[in-house]
């Protein structure tokens, strides 16, 4: 791994904005297709105000991006590698 401080900064964003655990749990249901913000609060039974703020923490570090279907916002991954990072990350918690 090269050893530029700016990678690492990139990388600590990254592990920083899955840190949290509505995050994380975000991301991962993501990791199946897109979903949308009301299907996401349903899934995760949490408001979706509470939903939309953290997925604007994840859209802001460039993990998730939005989709407008109609009235509804729907969220992708941005870059299909995280379900790497995800899986390989759960195996270490086994």
């Amino acid at each position: 791994m090269r050893e530029l401080a700016e990678d690492y900064e990139k990388l600590a964003g990254l592990f920083g904005a899955l840190a949290h655990p509505l995050r994380l749990s975000l991301v991962a249901n993501v990791l199946e297709g897109k979903l949308c913000v009301r299907d996401l609060g349903e899934i995760l039974d949490r408001s979706q105000p509470n939903i939309s703020q953290h997925l604007a923490e994840l859209r802001e570090r460039g993990l998730v991006t939005p989709e407008r279907k109609g009235k509804r916002v729907c969220y992708r991954l941005t870059d299909e590698c995280l379900t790497q990072v995800i899986r390989l990350a759960a195996k270490c918690c086994d």
